[in-house]
């Protein structure tokens, strides 16, 4: 945040959390590092980031069919020939700056998983004096989002404890 505008960050600040409020959802953002793939065995590799925010402002998805055609089917004194098509939708999120680390920055590369669906970043829009980025993300209707489960094994177990086989 820049100090000489007091005042503006505070009121930015203040409309971004009533909206996350009012339309917070849990968001992971997903950063592809590195991919290998082994060529004798096929097996691949990935190393990827997961940052999750935890009140992400989520707005309502615009779902739309898109259809491929072919050139036969453009071209003059063709037959007719049948394209392809497939539903899309797009969803904007805002996140605020303060909930991801502090030198993060968006790449096109970058995903988000909402409520078990990838988006794809499709665009990215900064706000003023770097408070929040608005994502637009497309949405492949059936991708499987091949998500990152962080889990954590808690106990009460003491150090003197011990275990048995029965």
């Amino acid at each position: 945040m820049y100090p000489a505008n007091r005042t503006l960050n505070r009121q930015i600040q203040q409309v971004l959390y009533m909206l996350k409020r009012q339309y917070g959802g849990t968001v992971s953002v997903y950063r592809l590092n590195d991919a290998e793939t082994d060529v004798r065995t096929g097996r691949k590799w990935i190393d990827k980031d997961v940052f999750v925010v935890r009140r992400a402002i989520v707005l309502p998805v615009k779902i739309s069919r898109a259809v491929v055609k072919s050139i036969a089917q453009i071209s003059v004194g063709k037959t007719p020939v049948h394209g392809g098509s497939f539903d899309s939708g797009l969803r904007q999120f805002i996140i605020d700056a303060r909930d991801l680390p502090g030198n993060f920055e968006f790449t096109n590369d970058d995903w988000l998983v909402y409520n078990g669906r990838r988006y794809e970043i499709k665009e990215i829009h900064e706000f003023e004096f770097g408070a929040a980025w608005i994502i637009v993300g497309k949405e492949l209707m059936g991708r499987v989002p091949e998500q990152v489960h962080l889990v954590a094994a808690d106990s009460l177990i003491g150090l003197n404890a011990g275990a048995s086989n029965q």
